[in-house]
């Protein structure tokens, strides 16, 4: 019986050696060869050592050592690291890794693998940053790899920076400057805008391309910014789409108050205390310059859209907003002041169904055909006026639908009268408002007016579409927006 026991002990002993030895292999013997592995490769000066403390000589911050530390968090092999801490973002959703001390990131770059180990100092207990860099890979990469940190850590900053909202002020104030904030919480973005999707595609895909310019447009000894012009009637949705501009490009806004600018040389002054990657904003163009008592000279809004100063910043988006560019010169509204024209046009049916998506959760309505029949005789509404009516009806999507029928018939009805006041029947609208009713009619004007003039709207409503939906250079119809690109 003793025999057996010892012999039972003997064969659980070497299955337990056994498993652990397996484990061990596995985990932390491996680990451990790595480990002696790295020193004899240090020990041999395979490597090129070189280290980013956190302060300097001086105790200031190390610029250089916040770029690298944002850029290794970043890496995806952070995640691999045998230690990392979790710390919560700005979001309740969002959670950060942070890479802990003394653990080694590798990264990959032009083909040559890096290594980078948080470490504190055994003296002073300074934090720094040290690269590991094979002595033969030193010259082909190290300067580009640099380089690759800075520009990677710009686009991590600006996609996590604040946008703020900048106003122009008039207080005589010139030591704290003539611009104030605060933080630009817009919601709108380029997802919830109502428009044309493929206006939105091309409008996106215009942006993105001068993010990614910047050589291009020093190659072509030109200045690297933008400018657009928003122009339709108002509640069509302009200072929207502005915000949303500000979203997708992740620029401050500067709105400039062209009442509140002094002369011409104000307004230069201005210009060169905005910052790069920044939307330049001024709204409503068109009536400053029909008014004839403004401080600002034509020379001025000139100069400020492309004249020297203009050149002062670069990464810079300009935004000009109009009712309408009918009275507008040509010598604004050419290429080089001007790069791209974007209507806003009242809400026909297809934006109608885009807002009853978004507002109400409809695709489909048994009214939905009432509606475009309607539109297709030439009734509009702002985007504005129609949103508010299902914002204020949102509970009841049909009762919403019926008042926007409502809303539309009487802007037809408006529409009928005035054309009929000056149709030359030398009757007035007081007189046509007076007319007797008959067979039960409730319509505000003769219901035979109307219907003479439905077939006309209807037509020409029809041709007009597709002009005035968007700017379209006839020689190319495909284009939805109309850009000058010189």
């Amino acid at each position: 019986m003793f025999t057996f026991v010892n012999l039972g002990v003997v064969v659980f002993s070497i299955v337990f050696v056994g498993v652990v030895s397996k484990f061990l292999s596995r985990t932390s013997l491996i680990h451990s060869l790595k480990k002696v592995w790295r020193l004899l490769q240090e020990k041999c000066y395979v490597y090129q050592f070189y280290k980013v403390p956190k302060f300097n000589e001086n105790m200031q911050e190390n610029q250089l050592y916040r770029k690298v530390s944002t850029y290794l968090n970043s890496l995806p092999s952070v995640e691999d690291s045998d230690f990392a801490n979790l710390f919560a973002g700005t979001k309740p959703t969002e959670i950060h890794l942070v890479l802990d001390e003394n653990q080694i990131v590798t990264d990959k770059f032009l083909g040559a693998r890096v290594f980078w180990r948080s470490e504190n100092g055994e003296r002073d207990g300074d934090k720094s940053l040290v690269l590991k860099i094979r002595k033969n890979d030193k010259r082909r990469v190290l300067v580009q790899y640099l380089q690759h940190i800075h520009q990677t850590f710009d686009e991590i900053e600006q996609k996590l920076k604040e946008v703020r909202l900048f106003v122009n002020v008039d207080d005589g104030t010139e030591r704290n400057g003539r611009w104030r904030s605060t933080s630009f919480t817009h919601p709108a973005t380029m997802e919830t805008m109502v428009m044309d999707a493929d206006l939105k595609t091309k409008i996106k895909s215009d942006l993105e391309n001068f993010l990614k310019s910047r050589q291009y447009y020093h190659r072509l000894g030109r200045v690297w910014k933008r400018s657009y012009l928003l122009y339709g009637p108002a509640g069509t949705g302009k200072s929207t789409f502005i915000a949303a501009m500000a979203k997708f490009l992740s620029y401050d806004v500067y709105e400039i108050n062209l009442h509140k600018v002094r002369n011409d040389a104000d307004l230069k002054y201005l210009l060169l205390q905005t910052t790069k990657k920044s939307l330049l904003v001024i709204e409503d163009l068109d009536r400053h310059l029909e008014d004839k008592s403004t401080a600002l000279s034509l020379s001025g809004v000139l100069n400020f859209m492309d004249g020297i100063f203009s050149c002062c910043g670069e990464e810079r988006v300009m935004v000009f907003t109009m009712n309408s560019k009918e009275n507008v010169g040509a010598s604004i509204l050419r290429p080089g002041r001007i790069d791209v024209h974007i209507n806003f046009p009242l809400c026909d049916f297809t934006a109608f169904k885009n807002l009853a998506n978004s507002h109400l959760g409809l695709k489909e309505h048994k009214l939905f055909p009432q509606v475009e029949e309607i539109f297709q005789t030439g009734a509009t509404l702002s985007q504005a006026e129609i949103g508010e009516i299902m914002i204020s009806n949102r509970g009841s999507p049909s009762r919403a639908l019926k008042t926007v029928i409502t809303a539309l018939q009487g802007n037809l009805a408006s529409r009928v009268g005035k054309r009929l006041s000056g149709s030359g029947s030398g009757r007035t609208q007081d007189e046509l408002d007076q007319e007797p009713v008959k067979d039960g009619q409730n319509g505000i004007h003769p219901m035979k007016d109307i219907k003479n003039f439905y077939g006309l709207l209807r037509a020409r409503s029809s041709r007009k579409a597709s002009m005035d939906k968007f700017e379209i250079d006839p020689s190319d119809r495909e284009n939805s927006i109309h850009a000058h690109d010189t």
